[in-house]
């Protein structure tokens, strides 16, 4: 009855399902998934190897085992609706309305996403199914390759959702499990074939080698096996290059695939950044070719200055006057440069558009346009498929008096307000940022190097939460500033409060970064060119764009220097400019610390990929180990007993027969020496040399057993390697990898111990008193 229950196989699929799950611990914040999706999954496996003991057909089974997981999610996310431990409607009911919260996660939160009740109801829930499905596959139908596709599913959908490339310890630590699951029940399969390994004097007995009529099962086998370690290896490798999705998108209308037309895109209009600036598709959103003699710059579209409760929110058309107007009020001689683009192929849907800034004109034909007269925000009455934009940009070097004293006249409140809960870190960053300076410019330009500086990262996955001083989770701006590692949403929003509270205007600016030069010179703008960046009022500039996110991912920063900073060093962050219309990297992994693209960066990545397989490498080879270290163990058991030379040649003569059973030549039942030493030069083969050692080593075994005084062990070690050196010359090379690899003595080693380890425990529990 045990043994229906195929509880070895349970085990190993239970395993499996929590091996893949250690990939989604980054996905939310803290572990309390882990703990009911444990206590469902245990469940289930339990349930399984119950109602496969008692023989019910496979679909009882699998509708037992959902039965089971779903009650104990119910005792832990729905209490109170069960009578006698069983769910009532009322527990289907809430359950439902927890699994449409945790899809509204899903859909809405940034990663690692909160664990609210109903996000942690549906990870735990699906990590339930997986277990289910891997259990139903692997044991209840003993399909156990198919096993691997849930697992894969796990993985696929954990890396689709953090956005950066899954690490291959993930992969190889499942895909050992997995291939453990397989290699054990294509053992299992084996043994079921009828045992003709019978000692006869008349009939040789057939070898268990790829030249009997297994030869065929063999193939498939070891095809099978070449198959699981190829997908291993190809799995570590290409873990980081494959594309991934980002963990949420900000843009509207990217549901398309992969070459189909590309329709209307938009950033959505709750300007929820809380989402990310982070969709990687490569969906075509414009493209445009650039005149003048200006570099091509960020295309702005929207201009936000209202931050509340953690978050950007989208401002709604103002009346009155802008304060601070947005051409400054003394403006100071500066030399400029124009930009001229002509948008050539657009998909941004109206009202938005695309345009850069500051703004001199734009055309778009016979289609009405708005400019926002606080914002400087362009706005159409419908999408053009093609328009014309002049910009002007500084050039050259700057006034002295360029962003010496305050703005003049009103400012608007909401331009210098701060988040209060990160206000004293904000103070203490910039008293060690700017320490005493007061001129608006030079601190605008020590805020952008510290935030492009080496001690920050650019990674689309945010930091675990931390608590602050109150016990609280810290805001996102401490956060940031804490952890120093987020996105450009998190460089633009903190510049922009260590600016307020500096006292000089700033607001947060949403649009495209220059986007690739194509062959014919033109640019294209793809969807994962979304950026964010900060504006700040510079007296005597007005509204001037400041670049905080590292190279890496936003190109070469903006640089502004007056005549007093000719021949002075500026701070800056040491970065390399990408060349004039290549696409920053926008790979999370890659070296963006320091806003570089070292040259040693291939050998960087290799060494950090081969650190993080370090541990689970070692794991794996230890495993591999178990078999070929058990398997000595037994064939040298007789060799660490012996007292005298006649216990050494039986533990020399017990060497010979269980390796020449590892070999596939198993040993005869029942045989005297001589009626073995007849059957191995049979079926293995043997003459000459290593048929003579064969019969010296027993005849030597006979005296040892049967003559007075026993015998002396010779060269009784000498002949058993004689003999076991040509049999391994003549068996295949298949055939000796599985010997050394996987011997069988191994196997029979692991179960004696797993017998007398079971006998020790029965003892133990009918002792009187226990």
């Amino acid at each position: 009855m045990i043994a229906r229950s195929r509880w070895p196989d349970a085990l190993l699929a239970l395993l499996a399902t929590l091996v893949a799950s250690w990939a989604v611990g980054p996905l939310l914040q803290g572990g309390e998934w882990a703990g009911p999706m444990l206590a469902g999954a245990l469940a289930v496996t339990a349930t399984g190897m119950i109602a496969r003991a008692l023989r019910l057909p496979a679909p009882l089974v699998v509708l037992a085992q959902a039965g089971a997981g779903f009650t104990v999610l119910s005792w832990i996310f729905v209490p109170g609706n069960h009578i006698l431990g069983i769910p009532l409607t009322s527990a289907w009911a809430e359950a439902g309305a927890l699994l449409r919260q945790g899809l509204e996660a899903i859909r809405v939160e940034t990663v690692p996403a909160p664990g609210t009740t109903g996000l942690l109801l549906v990870v735990a829930g699906s990590m339930v199914g997986v277990a289910l499905a891997v259990d139903a596959v692997a044991v209840t139908l003993r399909s156990p390759a198919l096993a691997g596709l849930p697992l894969l599913v796990v993985l696929t959908v954990t890396a689709s959702g953090t956005g950066q490339p899954l690490s291959p310890r993930y992969f190889l630590t499942t895909a050992a499990v997995w291939l453990a699951i397989v290699a054990r029940q294509s053992v299992a399969t084996v043994r079921t074939w009828p045992n003709q390994h019978s000692w006869s004097r008349t009939a040789p007995v057939p070898c268990d080698d790829e030249d009997d009529a297994g030869r065929t099962g063999n193939r498939h086998r070891t095809w099978a096996a070449s198959l699981g370690a190829a997908s291993v290896v190809l799995a570590a490798l290409l873990a980081g290059s494959v594309p991934h999705l980002a963990p949420t998108a900000i843009l509207q209308g990217l549901g398309t695939a992969p070459g189909s037309a590309p329709g209307g895109v938009a950033f959505t209009d709750t300007l929820d950044l809380a989402a990310d600036l982070s969709d990687r598709s490569d969906q075509p959103v414009l493209r445009y070719r650039a005149d003048g003699a200006a570099r091509p710059v960020p295309l702005r579209v929207l201009v936000t200055t209202r931050y509340s409760g953690g978050r950007w929110w989208p401002v709604a058309g103002q009346s009155g006057e802008a304060r601070p107007p947005l051409l400054p009020r003394d403006p100071v001689e500066v030399a400029r440069e124009d930009l001229e683009i002509t948008v050539v192929e657009n998909h941004l849907d109206a009202p938005q558009v695309a345009l850069p800034y500051p703004l001199v004109a734009a055309d778009f034909g016979e289609i009405t346009s708005r400019t926002d007269t606080h914002t400087g925000t362009v706005s159409v009455g419908a999408r053009p498929q093609s328009y014309e934009a002049v910009s002007t940009q500084v050039a050259g070097t700057l006034p002295a008096e360029v962003g010496a004293g305050p703005v003049t006249g009103p400012v608007d409140p909401d331009l210098l307000q701060v988040d209060e809960a990160a206000r004293p870190l904000l103070q203490e960053v910039l008293a060690d940022v700017a320490g005493d300076e007061t001129n608006q410019l030079r601190v605008a330009r020590a805020l952008q190097a510290y935030l492009r500086g080496p001690e920050f990262t650019y990674s689309l996955t945010l930091a675990d939460p931390l608590p602050g001083p109150d016990g609280q989770p810290m805001d996102p701006v401490s956060h940031f500033l804490t952890t120093k590692l987020g996105y450009c949403t998190q460089f633009a929003s903190a510049m922009v409060m260590l600016a307020r509270e500096a006292g000089i205007p700033a607001r947060l600016a949403i649009g495209f970064l220059p986007g690739e030069k194509e062959v014919d010179g033109s640019y294209t703008v793809v969807a994962a060119d979304a950026h964010a960046w900060p504006e700040l009022y510079i007296t005597g500039l007005g509204w001037t764009r400041f670049e905080p996110t590292p190279a890496g991912r936003s190109g070469a920063a903006p640089v502004y220097l007056t005549q007093e900073d000719v021949g002075a060093p500026v701070p800056t962050a040491a970065a390399t400019t990408p060349p004039a219309g290549e696409r920053p990297v926008t790979d999370p992994g890659g070296a963006m610390n320091s806003g570089t693209a070292p040259a040693s960066n291939w050998m960087v990545g290799s060494l950090r990929a081969l650190g993080s397989v370090a541990a689970p490498l070692a794991t794996a080879v230890g495993a591999a180990l178990v078999l070929p270290l058990a398997g000595r163990w037994r064939r040298q058991a007789g060799r660490r007993r012996s007292a005298d030379d006649a216990a050494r040649v039986e533990g020399e003569w017990r060497i010979l027969t269980t390796t020449l059973a590892d070999l596939g030549v198993p040993a005869p039942v029942g045989a005297t020496p001589r009626q073995a030493a007849e059957h191995y030069r049979s079926a293995a083969g043997l003459t000459g040399e290593a048929s003579d050692a064969l019969s010296g080593a027993a005849a030597r075994l006979e005296r040892a057993r049967y003559a007075p005084g026993g015998a002396e062990l010779g060269t009784m070690a000498a002949d058993v390697r004689t003999v076991l050196a040509h049999v391994r010359s003549t068996r295949s090379w298949r055939r000796r990898l599985r010997a050394l690899l996987a011997p069988a003595s191994g196997l029979e080693q692991l179960r004696a111990w797993g017998d007398r380890a079971g006998t020790v425990g029965r003892s133990r529990s009918l002792r009187p008193g226990a």
